[in-house]
Order: C-alpha cells, then sequence, then structure tokens
C-alpha cells in the first residue's frame, strides 16, 4: 500500500499508529521529533506524513511549515494527528498546507481511511 512517515513524541501512540497502519498494509517510518520529520521525507518520500503538534525539537507547527517550504516535501498529504484541536488549530493547519486534521483520540477505522483518502490525493495530484 503506501509508505507513511509517523511523526510523534509518545511512544505509546507510534507504537499504536505503527500497529494499526503495518496491519492494514502499510509500510512505516517513524520518528521521535520534529528535527528529523524533513530529512526523513526528503530522504524517503512517503506518500503521507502523520505528524503530531506537540513534539521535543521542532514542534508541529515548525515542521508542517518546513514540509511546506521544501521543494521536495511540499506536495506530501499531511495529517496533524493532535489533542490540540480547536477551531483556531484546525484553521492554522489548514492554512498551512495541512491534508487534513485528525483529533486525539482517533479510531483506527478513522485514521486507516483518512491515509488511504490523503494518499490517493497524493497518487491523483502526481498523475
Amino acid at each position: 500500500m503506501a509508505k507513511i512517515l509517523v511523526a510523534d513524541d509518545s511512544s505509546f501512540v507510534r507504537v499504536k499508529l505503527v500497529s494499526i497502519l503495518q496491519t492494514a498494509g502499510h509500510e512505516v517510518i517513524e520518528t521521535v521529533d520534529g528535527t528529523t520529520v524533513l530529512k526523513w521525507a526528503i530522504a524517503e518520500q512517503p506518500e503521507v506524513i502523520m505528524l503530531d503538534l506537540m513534539m521535543s525539537g521542532a514542534d508541529g507547527w515548525t515542521t508542517l511549515g518546513d514540509l511546506k517550504m521544501h521543494d521536495a516535501t511540499s506536495d506530501i498529504p499531511v495529517i496533524i494527528s493532535s489533542s490540540l484541536s480547536s477551531d483556531e488549530d484546525l484553521m492554522k493547519a489548514h492554512k498551512m498546507g495541512a491534508f487534513d486534521f485528525l483529533p486525539k483520540p482517533w479510531t483506527s477505522d478513522d485514521l486507516v481511511k483518512r491515509i488511504r483518502w490523503a494518499s490517493l490525493a497524493r497518487a491523483a495530484n502526481a498523475a
């Protein structure tokens, strides 16, 4: 299926994300902080990036901005996965170029569905 880059500093959340995504047939790359996301995204060219907003190193907002500003990663759909889910957070994420916003806690079905939508959107844009 798709190659997914998961960025979350919570080991519990990462383990859960990796398990759900691998069970759904996806290849998963994981990182614990925002400072490595851009490096991994450039090197691995994932179909989708799952990004937490509250991480050590560079936070998710900074990381999202970096991803959208870099030529090699600007077209990769980014799904924000965060417990921050105010209307302001949602609007900011979309203004900054996030593909989707998945508030925590999420269900496995919703996660897999949104990954599929983002992956399909990237494939359609590449065609």
